[in-house]
């Protein structure tokens, strides 16, 4: 019985502490208000822009299911992309765009992309650019190895640059190199 309570877990008496020991805080003083403990870009992003504005779009019940995608990712990664707030109303089949008139743009414009891969090949148009597009033309026998194995190496390529991957035809025609 000639044991300490340390010693019978395992740890070493150099290790513990007495309650006058003076501990060092991990965490900032909470002397103040708790508002100066935010860190200023939360703070930004709950203000809104001057040309804030809110923005609809009708949509079909599978348009719906693929613009959610499997546990509301690929609704996530268009708002993550356009910085738009994007809520998808189920029931009426509507989908809500919030935020700058260049953020609701963005995610309308993502958001028929994406609707429009569920058919075959999204068509890009001179008018598509808007500051936010790069192109490049990947060769017919390469667009296994871009795509990956069921899409995943493209998935994890838009995660790693925060982007929007998608095949498409420019100007109306198929361009197979």
């Amino acid at each position: 019985m000639g044991r300490s309570r340390s010693g019978s877990r395992g740890k070493s008496p150099r290790r513990s502490r007495s309650r006058s020991e003076k501990k060092k805080s991990r965490s900032p003083s909470r002397k103040g208000s708790r508002k100066d403990s935010r860190s200023p870009s939360r703070d930004a992003r709950k203000s809104k822009p001057d040309d804030y504005g809110v923005d609809t779009m009708k949509i079909t019940d599978d348009d719906a299911a693929f613009v959610l995608g499997k546990g509301g990712k690929t609704k996530e990664k268009i708002a993550r992309v356009s910085e738009a707030e994007i809520e998808l109303f189920e029931r009426d089949l509507i989908l809500e765009f919030r935020g700058s008139k260049l953020q609701r743009r963005r995610a309308k414009k993502y958001a028929e992309g994406v609707m429009a891969q569920r058919t075959g090949p999204v068509n890009i148009t001179a008018d598509y650019d808007d500051g936010d597009l790069t192109m490049l033309q990947v060769p017919q026998e390469a667009v296994g190895f871009v795509t990956g194995r069921a899409g995943n190496f493209l998935r994890s390529i838009e995660e790693q640059w925060r982007t929007l991957m998608f095949f498409c035809e420019v100007g109306g025609s198929r361009n197979k190199d």
